[in-house]
């Protein structure tokens, strides 16, 4: 079991992630119960560390869930639930997940007499607060617990009615063996006509009878888990050609002893992904089974030898198979994407941002100069940037529409009032920010290689906001954006903060100070052939 490269690491630790299959129960911690069994005068038998012992082995899926119910019961009030989902999205935002569709219990609760709206209200309290603090774009799949009866699933639909704007699916959960979808069919119809997504635990410990079950009686979207398909040649090639997404969680696997018993100890996500599966990596009920999303990854790659490619196209798969509107998931493939890039694994595109002073007139030498260099790469095949007013703006977008190129206007109506709303006459496109501040990281982040030509301060906060691009990239040994700077007046203006600072020369090392603008042309040319041989994808 090779231990997988440091690059490769940070490559799962940064990769922008869905996670699909997690139990936000699952997520509660031994420290977080102790705390809210004492706000709630609630008695627990050993402490943290012993806690912590009883999770580290289980016999199989129904010995976890003796424990899992147990820990439950300290949850009673609404801010409880709001804790446990403000715990979990701390993490999950540690772990580089922007989407999170995740799975409550309802059952659990409102047995121990705990009102439906008191556990509904919490999370949905604390999924809001997660989206403004970590951007983590989370929802609510409400799960019926299968060991019950349908009739009591049915109550439970009946009573998250008045709340269902709060919740974006169904799923069924627990004990799996003895407990078929068909048992649920009457429940999951009443859902799908109330506009519900459906998704289904099955194939974990059950045969892939339950998995036909669930897509053909419960008419289920997703499968969770799923593994048990491989042992069926004509499921797979269903499941396959109808483009049905398994939440997959290998961590869970290993410690419920499905992989020990099915798949000679290791996680099947290989095998899945030969087949031609849409595999996504999930973390079930990490606070039991010893890691979030990244744990999981790591166990994978561990297990399965899997690439940058494989985690890459796991986590497409993932975005893909949210119930997002497919604007957003087209949004969060574009971020994807761009951290392909930013981290070295893909080639950078054919881009390039031009900024530089409002004032230069056409036909004056700094205009034609930057004219001259935005069609020299708009030749080439690259899209050439700028802020789309006038000035140097202006000059590269004229230069990139002489070679009918790309031009693209970053503009911000709302800081630049007085200005054409629209950019100037020579934007081919345009992309809106809302402040100055934002629009000068738009502009970074459209393009790969940055160059800055004569201006004043506006153009100097550009120049340095630039520099500082190549922190986060640095830690991880990223490629940082090259960034050319004429030499006079500002570049040697630069040169001189940054000796006074005493930034060292490896913080710079990617600034380069030119006089001709061959240097910048043939510098650009070079670096994007060299990162497109060493790029993965």
């Amino acid at each position: 079991m090779a231990d997988p490269t440091q690059s490769l690491l940070y490559y799962i630790e940064d990769i922008p992630k869905a996670e699909l299959h997690i139990h936000i129960e699952g997520t509660l911690e031994p420290e977080l119960m102790f705390k809210l069994a004492e706000r709630n005068g609630i008695k627990l038998e050993g402490t943290v560390s012993s806690h912590k012992d009883r999770r580290q082995t289980f016999k199989n899926l129904q010995d976890f869930l003796d424990l899992y119910y147990e820990a439950c019961s300290v949850l009673k009030e609404e801010e409880d639930f709001f804790d446990l989902m403000n715990a979990y999205l701390q993490k999950a935002a540690h772990d580089s997940v922007l989407v999170a569709e995740i799975f409550f219990d309802p059952q659990t609760h409102t047995e121990r007499g705990v009102p439906f709206e008191t556990v509904i209200n919490g999370l949905h309290r604390g999924l809001c607060h997660g989206y403004q603090h970590y951007n983590i774009k989370g929802s609510l799949i409400l799960c019926f617990l299968r060991h019950l009866s349908e009739d009591e699933a049915i109550k439970t639909l009946k009573e998250a009615m008045p709340h269902l704007d709060k919740i974006i699916g169904v799923g069924l959960d627990s004990g799996e063996v003895g407990n078929p979808p068909e048992k649920f069919e009457k429940v999951f119809s009443m859902a799908r006509d109330l506009g519900l997504q459906v998704v289904a635990h099955a194939g974990e410990e059950g045969g892939p009878e339950y998995i036909t079950g669930a897509l053909d009686c419960l008419k289920a979207k997703r499968i969770d888990h799923g593994v048990q398909c491989l042992s069926s040649d004509e499921l797979v090639s269903s499941l396959v050609a109808r483009k049905i997404p398994l939440t997959v969680c290998p961590l869970s696997n290993i410690k419920l002893q499905v992989a020990s018993r099915y798949f000679n100890g290791a996680s099947p996500v290989k095998q899945l992904l030969d087949k031609g599966l849409l595999v996504t990596i999930n973390s079930d009920d990490p606070a039991y089974f010893g890691g979030y999303i990244n744990a999981n990854f790591v166990q994978a790659v561990k297990d399965c030898k899997l690439t940058a490619k494989d985690v890459f196209n796991i986590c497409r798969n993932a975005f893909n198979a949210t119930f997002l509107p497919l604007v957003e998931k087209e949004y969060y493939l574009s971020c994807l994407n761009r951290f392909n890039v930013e981290s070295g694994f893909a080639a950078p595109p054919k881009s390039v941002a031009i900024f530089g002073s409002r004032q230069p007139a056409p036909g004056t030498p700094q205009y034609e100069m930057a004219r001259k260099l935005a069609g020299m790469f708009a030749s080439r095949g690259y899209q050439v940037a700028s802020g789309g007013y006038n000035g140097i703006m202006k000059a590269a977008s004229h230069g990139a529409n002489d070679e009918g190129g790309l031009s693209l206007g970053v503009l911000s109506p709302r800081t630049f009032r007085s200005r054409n709303p629209i950019g100037n006459e020579y934007v081919s496109k345009t992309m809106l920010s809302l402040s100055f501040s934002s629009r000068t990281s738009d502009l970074i982040e459209t393009s790969e290689y940055l160059i800055a030509f004569p201006g004043k301060m506006g153009t100097f906060t550009e120049i340095i906001v630039s520099w500082s691009h190549w922190v986060g990239r640095s830690e991880r040994n990223y490629p940082a954006k090259k960034l050319y700077i004429y030499r006079e007046p500002l570049g040697t203006l630069f040169q001189d903060v940054v000796k006074r600072l005493g930034v060292s020369d490896a913080e710079i090392e990617h600034v380069i100070l030119f006089d001709s603008l061959d240097e910048v042309l043939e510098g650009v040319e070079r670096d994007f052939e060299e990162r497109k041989k060493k790029a993965v994808f």
